[in-house]
């Protein structure tokens, strides 16, 4: 679902797709006379965060809400929210994400990790806000955690156990080179500039090799509020499906709890134990399962945090789940991983699609010039490594711009359009038919040899000599 806002207009609500018409139950008229507060549960007040965020320049930021459909149900979803433009007017694009069916997982970590007096928060390795506990955005002086995860870690650190002139914060070091820090005194600063006395704990997010951030715990010691041991398995808490599993010396992965939502989650049968490594195993193919143990036990051998993509069988093209998970050595030598696993489905069929439109012609629906040049490189390595022939074709629309400047621009979009659909038609599925650029196309042609490619390219010559253009005199010049 996707919804515009006028933060101007007292949050009213411009547009919705038909998603969105689907999910809150209300005919497009009917939508177009509500405003935010109508449908989120905070009323009038999450007009101050709409303006907050209607102010962020760059990106959209995740929020979560609590939404009221038109039949009263209250449904929690997240809600990325972020400023454009349309023609001369200033809006604030919405897209909702129902999140009430993995809900449980959340309200589990949310719940352990407002129930300790300490801020917990992500940072990237620049030292930008990732995500903020409450406990954070009340440390920090704020009332919303939108109004803290745009800042960044640097606005509220202070002096710290005197470093050398010119070196980073400690805190940053740990964002940036996994440098770990345990029970670091400092000071921090509040929204007003107000230092508060802290003990920190800094432990860094790795993927693979690489530092990718860190995941901060802070005590306010002005309230002697101690309490870092119970959310140490919780610091990297996100929504998904809560999970522990154990990795012995000897070296055999066990998965000992899944919390209730583990089995509509994974598409896991009722009566089937989903702690079961055979059931496990069963939802991905073998090269992902071997893929996913060398990873824990790379994560186990380091005792560093677990993060991983990957892709469970199911209707469709399946799921895709982010595991994320914390170790611990127990005295018996066990390494114990207490984590959870997101659906990040959505996010990875957006990424594919925003893919696919950068390398698409939009005018002729053709693969555009930079997606030839990926493929024509792979052919060329191909041809080094193995000695595979290809032939590449360059096509070229014959006096282009003079049947263009005597007719139009809509019959020389349709004279392109009309070259495309040839080429596409005369083209095999392992073919690269791409618009190269103004009236040229190309094509490429794996595993052909030249004698066939340049009879195909008469075919195609003849193809669009004999179709009926809105145009007279339509043909192409090829180069083989």
């Amino acid at each position: 679902p996707i919804v515009l806002i006028d933060p101007d207009s007292d949050g009213a609500i411009v547009d919705a797709n038909k998603k969105a018409l689907e999910f809150y139950g209300y005919s497009r008229e009917e939508f177009r006379q509500l405003h935010v507060w109508d449908i989120n549960t905070l009323g009038r007040s999450v007009l101050t965060v709409m303006r907050e965020i209607s102010s962020w320049s760059g990106g959209h930021y995740p929020q979560r809400f609590r939404h009221r459909l038109a039949d009263g149900t209250v449904r929690d979803v997240q809600v990325y929210a972020g400023p454009v433009q349309l023609l001369d007017q200033k809006l604030l694009l919405c897209i909702v994400q129902d999140v009430t069916q993995v809900i449980e997982a959340e309200q589990f970590s949310r719940l352990l990790l407002e129930s300790v007096s300490i801020g917990v928060c992500g940072i990237d390795d620049q030292g930008m806000f990732t995500f903020v506990n409450p406990e954070a955005v009340r440390a920090f002086g704020f009332r919303h955690e939108s109004e803290v995860i745009k800042l960044g870690i640097h606005r509220f650190l202070g002096e710290a156990d005197n470093p050398v002139e010119g070196e980073a914060h400690r805190v940053l070091q740990a964002a940036a080179n996994g440098t770990a820090m345990q029970r670091l005194e400092s000071i921090m600063h509040r929204a007003d500039g107000t230092p508060f006395p802290v003990r920190l704990v800094a432990s860094p997010l790795r993927v693979g090799d690489q530092v990718k951030g860190a995941v901060l715990s802070f005590t306010d010691l002005t309230r002697e509020r101690d309490r870092e041991e119970q959310v140490a398995d919780l610091i990297d808490a996100i929504p998904g499906v809560v999970f522990q599993a154990v990795l012995p010396p000897s070296g055999r992965f066990e998965v000992t709890y899944f919390n209730g939502a583990a089995k509509g989650f994974l598409g896991i049968a009722d009566n089937d134990d989903p702690t079961s490594t055979d059931v496990l195993s069963s939802l991905v193919t073998r090269p992902v399962w071997m893929g996913l143990l060398r990873s824990l036990k790379r994560s186990a051998f380091r005792l560093h945090s677990w993060e991983r993509e990957f892709q469970i069988k199911g209707e469709d093209d399946g799921k895709w789940l982010l595991g994320r998970a914390r170790t611990r050595r127990q005295p018996n030598g066990d390494v114990v991983f207490n984590g959870v696993l997101l659906d990040i489905t959505d996010r990875k069929l957006l990424e594919a699609r925003l893919v696919d439109a950068a390398l698409t012609d939009p005018l002729t629906g053709l693969r555009n010039r930079r997606h030839f040049e990926i493929v024509l490189k792979a052919s060329e390595k191909r041809h080094i490594a193995a000695g595979s022939p290809y032939s590449l074709m360059v096509i070229d629309i014959d006096h282009f711009k003079l049947l263009n400047d005597r007719h139009g621009h809509d019959a020389g979009d349709d004279m392109l359009r009309l070259v495309a659909d040839t080429l596409r038609l005369r083209s095999r599925q392992t073919d690269c038919v791409a618009r190269w650029g103004g009236e040229e196309f190309a094509l490429l042609l794996p595993g052909t040899e030249l004698g066939l490619a340049t009879a195909l390219a008469n075919g195609i010559r003849g193809a669009v000599s004999t179709a009926r253009p809105s145009v007279e005199g339509l043909s192409v010049s090829i180069g083989v």
